[in-house]
């Protein structure tokens, strides 16, 4: 897989707001700046040493990006209290993670009562995420399942088109969301931020569930049990649309496992239940846009927050883009079904 292209991290004044932005000339301040990673790093490839970390905060969840410019042997531990796995963005070169070949397919679990060791290549971007451990027991542990237990470091061979979506995710978050995950003294944002923490604890579970897990097989038919069990799950979701529950609190909720879920919504409806509960969340938003003062307004209630993905996503299901619907119903001249405005 070629490395995905990553730009240079970006100056304070960026997109990302008041994010932390550090870039570092000493190999030993690039280690210490992870706190409670423990690190220690060894350069091995010869040149100026060039690095940067990049952070973001949600609640409960702590995301940073690491861009090194050396082959670096890494070695660590990480504090038991919280979960921690690496998305690469870009491995241009050899790697090595814990004595198996890493690639830019894999999720990096750091986390592990013996430490992580890790020999990166000469260009090494990677997105870390750091669970605070009862988010990650409640939403992700389950998913899973006995790759959760063992309590080493490893990788972990998600599935393709999963991990691109979850990297795709992070990418847009460091891009874009900045002014809205970073609490600036308001909770004005908190609910948005909320449903932000939520798809992406969905996005990770299904990241690290097992390959076969993945993908539910195909049936021409959806049992009884299987129509019965959607139609409780519509009801359950349609009543919190205004603060979705992640996949992982639907299954609790409804007493089944996610793979019995995945399994009856991909027969049901031919997509998964994340899929699903973005196409409620959308058709929510256009019921909303009757009333709405603004499409960002009716789009942010639903957890929307990337409005370039939202407006593609609303006009490749409705036909139109949100700003067509709002102006309908605003009575500022009708446009044929369909037609962008």
């Amino acid at each position: 897989m070629p490395p995905i292209p990553v730009q240079r991290v970006p100056l304070p004044e960026s997109a990302l707001g008041r994010a932390t932005v550090a870039r570092f000339g000493d190999i030993d301040e690039q280690a210490a700046a992870l706190q409670g990673w423990n690190q220690r790093y060894l350069q091995l490839s010869r040149g100026r040493f060039d690095g940067t970390v990049q952070r973001l905060q949600l609640d409960g969840v702590g995301l940073f990006i690491e861009d090194l410019h050396q082959s670096v042997h890494q070695t660590g531990w990480v504090r038991d209290d919280v979960f921690a796995i690496g998305v690469p963005l870009a491995l241009e070169g050899d790697a090595r993670f814990c004595g198996s070949a890493a690639s830019g397919d894999t999720l990096h679990v750091f986390s592990g009562h013996d430490g992580f060791e890790f020999l990166s290549p000469q260009r090494h971007v990677m997105i870390g995420i750091e669970m605070d451990r009862p988010l990650f027991e409640a939403h992700v542990a389950p998913a899973a399942g006995e790759h959760a237990a063992a309590d080493r470091a490893r990788l972990h061979h998600a599935d393709p088109a999963v991990l691109g979506e979850l990297r795709r995710f992070l990418v847009d978050l460091f891009q874009s969301a900045g002014p809205i995950v970073e609490d600036r003294g308001s909770h004005g944002h908190a609910p948005l931020r909320k449903q932000v923490r939520t798809q992406l604890l969905d996005r990770i579970a299904l990241a690290m569930a097992p390959r076969e897990a993945a993908s539910s097989a195909h049936a021409a038919r959806a049992t009884s049990g299987q129509s019965a069990l959607v139609v409780r799950a519509t009801e359950y979701v349609a009543q919190r649309l205004g603060d979705p529950p992640s996949v992982g609190e639907m299954c609790e909720a409804l007493g089944v496992s996610r793979r019995t879920l995945q399994s009856a919504f991909q027969i049901t409806w031919g997509m998964g239940p994340l899929a699903w509960l973005t196409t409620m969340r959308l058709n929510a938003v256009r019921r909303r846009l009757k009333s709405a003062g603004s499409v960002t307004e009716a789009a942010t209630e639903f957890g929307f927050w990337h409005f370039g993905h939202f407006s593609g996503d609303y006009q490749a299901l409705f036909g139109e883009c949100p700003s067509h619907t709002l102006r309908r119903h605003r009575g500022a001249g009708e446009h044929p079904v369909g037609r962008l405005a």
